[in-house]
């Protein structure tokens, strides 16, 4: 049976060619159910959120990918974060209905998707692609075969209840079956959502891939999991600089900021604040939290 929220690795024993593949289910649902999404919006969320928990992944590094698009469009706003520790979250913002017929730049209303990669003790490398083509899948693509040089084909699926992806990764190496990326490849894209969606892995390898010899290796559960804390928000508010929390407290009463990502809502009155921007930028203690 298909195991839930789920992220495992294969390879090809015989070609220097990876995969991995990642399912979705609770974690994606948890999600889901924090905006106000529909449609393609709905959708794209998704699709993202199996990306970056595709590359954690794949790229096995300690540490963290995000992909972020910000744009003018009805769907002006996409950031799904996915860490080593096998912890995705992510939000966006739809202020307009979605054409489902319209390419990503109308509907982010931007032409540039950003990935960022902060591995433990490394500066964070930021890549910049081309927000161009239909599907996410076709952008990803492209930022691969022009920016990592590394041939990646992506499938994605998502509805309401899942959210499904699987990557195939040419290596750098000499493959010594000429056709085999091209027969791999031809292979892959004839997965259907359902399949991708309801099959347990080793039954789609199989339908897949079966005159292949493939490696599977163990497999990760993957969760809902978000790094909003009081102190980091209180140190937001730091940056914010006291005369405009100031003001904000003078309007509103307190000030309240909820995060994006789990709509957990951190409130500060004036004696937070104040010791907020007291010595030492002391951050108050968690009794206002909700």
């Amino acid at each position: 049976m298909k195991n839930s929220d789920q992220s495992q690795r294969f390879l090809f024993e015989d070609h220097p060619i990876r995969g991995q593949h990642v399912s979705l289910d609770q974690s994606w649902q948890e999600i889901a159910q924090q905006g106000e999404l529909e449609g393609r919006g709905l959708s794209l969320l998704g699709e993202a959120l199996v990306v970056v928990a595709l590359l954690v992944d794949t790229l096995k590094i300690e540490g963290s990918v995000t992909l972020q698009i910000r744009g003018t469009g009805p769907l002006e706003l996409l950031v799904v974060e996915a860490n080593s520790k096998h912890g995705v979250r992510g939000t966006a913002r739809q202020v307009g209905e979605i054409d489902e017929q319209a390419d990503l730049q109308q509907i982010f209303g931007s032409d540039v998707l950003v990935i960022t990669i902060k591995a433990e003790g490394a500066e964070p490398h930021q890549g910049i692609a081309p927000l161009r083509g239909i599907n996410l899948s076709d952008a990803l693509e492209y930022y691969f075969a022009t920016s990592e040089q590394l041939p990646t084909h992506f499938c994605l699926a998502c509805d309401a209840e899942n959210a499904s992806g699987m990557l195939i990764q040419k290596l750098p190496g000499k493959l010594t079956d000429d056709d085999a990326w091209d027969r791999v490849l031809h292979l892959a894209s004839t997965v259907t959502d359902d399949e991708l969606q309801r099959l347990a892995l080793g039954e789609l390898l199989h339908r897949l891939f079966n005159e292949e010899t493939l490696r599977l290796f163990d497999s990760h559960t993957i969760k809902f999991s978000c790094s909003c804390s009081r102190e980091r928000t209180a140190a937001m508010l730091l940056s914010l600089g006291k005369a405009e929390a100031s003001e904000i407290l003078e309007t509103e009463g307190e000030i309240s900021v909820s995060c994006e990502f789990c709509s957990t809502n951190y409130s500060f009155d004036q004696i937070d604040v104040d010791q907020v921007f007291g010595e030492g930028g002391t951050v108050p203690p968690s009794a206002t939290t909700h």
